[in-house]
């Protein structure tokens, strides 16, 4: 049996002339995570990230206090490319951005949903390229008898899980809703298929002195 341990990035710059950086906050999210991962013991013997600045990032902030094996690169692990679905919707539909994390928590299934029937023309990654390159990516992470930490962004981890539970689109979008910056979730390799361990676990920012930490963005 094969594991993967999936970490979402620490919480990027939004805001800024480069939300691709982690924040001070980001770099803090992965620094404890590290600091867990250390104190626990945790196993790792493969170290995937995407190629974002911001999966770079979380990789080396884990890595300050949490020694890491060689860390590789697969861009088939990047994020999915918000601002272009986001201006796609916004042309096909007419419905206006959202403002705030309630509107966006109706806005994106209807977004993600949207993309996956293929309702927007001409766009560089369709949802099935998208889901094709991750599940590629994440299958070529995986190494028999091995724990496989793999650094990434919250669609990755959402279209991942939901393929694991055979959940379709709009349910694999309201799924990676939740997912916390430098939370992690653990897919075990049985009988032929990836099994859910774990989901959006934050132990290192439970203490009551970091709820400021439980971060979307």
């Amino acid at each position: 049996m094969g594991s993967l341990l999936m970490v979402r990035h620490g919480q990027a710059s939004a805001g800024t002339d480069d939300y691709d950086r982690l924040s001070p906050l980001g770099w803090q999210q992965a620094e404890w995570l590290g600091h867990w991962m250390q104190s626990h013991g945790t196993p790792i013997d493969r170290v995937v990230r995407g190629s974002l600045r911001r999966h770079r990032e979380t990789a080396e902030g884990i890595a300050k206090v949490f020694p890491l094996p060689q860390v590789e690169e697969d861009p088939r692990v990047n994020e999915l490319n918000y601002d272009v679905l986001l201006e796609a919707y916004i042309a096909a539909t007419g419905d206006p951005e959202p403002e705030d994390r309630m509107q966006f928590l109706d806005f994106f299934p209807k977004m993600f949903e949207a993309w996956s029937e293929d309702h927007f023309e001409g766009l560089a990654e369709p949802f099935s390229y998208f889901t094709g390159r991750v599940a590629a990516g994440v299958k070529a992470a995986l190494v028999e008898d091995k724990t496989t930490l793999v650094v990434t962004s919250g669609g990755v981890i959402g279209v991942t899980l939901g393929a694991a539970l055979g959940l379709p689109p709009r349910q694999m979008a309201e799924l990676l809703l939740d997912i916390h910056n430098a939370s992690i979730h653990r897919l075990n390799w049985e009988g032929g298929r990836f099994r859910v361990a774990m989901f959006n676990a934050v132990p290192h920012l439970s203490h009551r002195e970091r709820a400021h930490a439980l971060t979307y963005i």
